[in-house]
């Protein structure tokens, strides 16, 4: 296996695993954590981090790697791919900004309100919403993405 096919693997799987979970907590137990006792969503929110931060981190050194196999800088500008990882990039800076929002500001949050025998349904919103748009990133991120790969 070449360095390259292995590189895309990594990038592939780290996307999975990162937009995987986190559509998993947004549509199964965050659901389930406005009806009911939302510990189990904090809980399991808190114990994805580091899965997810190890998955953020694959995605994107992995991704600088696969743009160094675009070709010269000239070619890249030339094809239009240029202007296309521009605006992925941007994107993906902005969906790592709000999952770190998600998991380092509002997941705590959420934990102080539960222990403090608080309301946690503002806390939820605010995390359904966060997630709901980064779920919206990656799926034009993914675009942009297979569209580079076309370029």
């Amino acid at each position: 296996m070449s360095l390259r096919v292995l590189a895309l693997w990594v990038h592939v799987v780290g996307a999975v695993v990162w937009i995987g979970g986190l559509a998993y907590q947004t549509h199964v137990l965050l659901p389930a954590a406005r009806r009911g006792d939302a510990r189990p969503f904090a809980d399991a929110a808190r114990r994805a981090r580091p899965a997810t931060w190890t998955a953020v981190a694959l995605v994107v050194l992995s991704g600088f790697y696969n743009v160094t196999q675009l070709g010269s800088l000239e070619r890249v500008m030339q094809s239009g791919a240029g202007l296309l990882l521009a605006a992925k990039l941007g994107l993906v800076i902005i969906a790592v900004a709000l999952a770190a929002q998600r998991d380092f500001a509002q997941v705590p949050i959420l934990d102080a309100s539960l222990r403090a025998g608080g309301d946690p349904a503002g806390t939820l919103g605010a995390v359904a919403k966060l997630d709901r748009v980064v779920l919206v990133l990656a799926l034009v991120i993914i675009y942009l993405g297979l569209a580079v790969s076309r370029a």
